[in-house]
Order: C-alpha cells, then structure tokens, then sequence
C-alpha cells in the first residue's frame, strides 16, 4: 500500500514529537502492509505551522529517512505537505514555498472545516491554472461537504482528486464524517484512502483494518484501487487509471 497523508516528520507540526515516534510509525506502517508513505507536515496553517519548503523542512526528512533506513525498516518515505489554503497560495506556490506530492503536479490542499464552498471551489481552480492538480484531503470532513456532498463531486468533475482519511472510514471523527466518507469510497469518487497518520500510540498509519473494512463492504477491487493503485500513481505522478463508474442514480443516503 503507498499512504500519501501523513505527519511522521519529527517536531514539525503536531504529529511525530521526535526520531522515535517516526521510527514508530515507520514500523507500524510496515507491518500493516504499507511500502511506500508520504511525509505531509502541515504547512500555510496560520498561527501554527507555516513549514514552508526550507532548510529546516529539509533538515527533518533526511532525518527521518536516514533513521528509517539505519533500522533496516523496509519503507519508502517521499517528501510532501498537507497545504492549507489560504488566498495567498497561488503566491507560495510561484515562490516554490509548497512542496507538491513527491515533487510531482500533485498537490495535497486541505481546507478549513468551516471554510465557504465557493472560496474552495474558487482557489482549487486557481491551483489547477497553475498546472497542479489538487488532492483535497478528508473532504468528507469538512462541513460544507458533509451537509451537500454534492460538492465534492463537482470537485472530482472539475478534475481534483480527493483523499479519505481511514480514521473517518472507522468512526473515529463521527457518524457525519463516517457517512460521508462511506458515501465517497462507495460511489467511486475518492482517488485514495490515507491514514493522516499523527502519532505511533493514536490516530496511527496502521490502513490494514480500514482496507479490510473497505474490502469487505465494496469487495477487493475497490480496496485495491483506493489503498495501492490510486495512491501509488499519484505518489508516482502518474495518471490514475480509469474506473468502471458507479452508475445508480439517487439522492445521496445514509451509508448503514
């Protein structure tokens, strides 16, 4: 499996404290089955974590892979950011301030829960006019989506890919963000399902019991797409491969 959202670089933002919660989570991804994992620090978060590609950003993954790779633990870390959009991102992104999905035109954007849908809608396409393609992280999460997710799929249709977090998949963030999530795997609409893995003792990047969930619910073709084949081009900067539509047509319902 390759996860693409997660925050294992040490003493970046709120997720790995230091080299032992990395090396942690590290071995824990390994062992639920994950090859290749992608370090997402927040980054453009006011008041909290700017991150910005420097020095300093630098400095924290080669740790992270240097140590990863001296305990013989056999996982590929790429670098990355989970960017929080504000109005000033096509800037930071010119200036070459944002780090995109393996340096590939992928680039994972998160939202505020509250944000306005047309502000999103807006700055997902000034990001696409810049040639990037955005991977919206847990839309399932955000309020606006989870009240119309509706919105979510004029996202897909406009070409922006969107990421499930696995923790909403299981209930760990709310029956909203668990139907909605549900809803998005189910209709074919997600590119991916990543752990936004934060600590080795919660929110883990152990995917292996949310792949099953999804396996055992949407059948083994689903779960493969969504854990290994979507993920693993997108960390490749590849295409994704086409997909055989859902193709019911109704109202959005409560997954059960």
């Amino acid at each position: 499996m390759t996860d693409l959202h997660t925050h294992i670089l040490p003493g970046l933002d709120d997720g790995a404290r230091d080299l032992y919660d990395t090396l942690a989570m590290a071995d824990l991804a390994v062992r639920s089955g994950t090859t290749d994992l992608i370090a997402t620090p927040h980054c453009n978060l006011p008041y909290l974590y700017e991150n910005y590609y420097n020095g300093a950003y630098q400095d924290a993954f080669e740790a992270a892979a240097r140590a990863i790779e001296e305990e013989g633990i056999p996982l590929r870390l790429w670098p990355g950011m989970e960017v929080y959009c504000t109005a000033d991102l096509p800037r930071l992104i010119e200036e070459g301030l944002v780090v995109p999905l393996n340096g590939s035109r992928y680039l994972l954007m998160e939202f505020d829960f509250g944000e306005d849908p047309a502000f999103a809608a807006r700055m997902l396409g000034e990001v696409q006019a810049l040639g990037l393609t955005p991977v919206v992280a847990h839309p399932e999460r955000y309020e606006f989506v989870q009240q119309s997710p509706a919105v979510a799929a004029r996202w897909q249709a406009a070409g922006c890919l969107l990421q499930v977090n696995k923790g909403s998949l299981l209930g760990r963030f709310g029956p909203q963000a668990q139907n909605t999530a549900w809803q998005l795997v189910r209709r074919r609409m997600a590119a991916a399902v990543a752990s936004d893995a934060h600590r080795p003792d919660r929110r883990t990047p152990w995917l292996a019991e949310a792949y099953e969930a999804v396996a055992e619910r949407l059948g083994q073709a689903d779960a493969r797409f969504l854990f290994e084949i979507g993920p693993g081009a997108i960390c490749r900067g590849q295409a994704l491969p086409p997909r055989q539509p859902y193709k019911e047509d109704r109202q959005w319902e409560s997954y059960d």
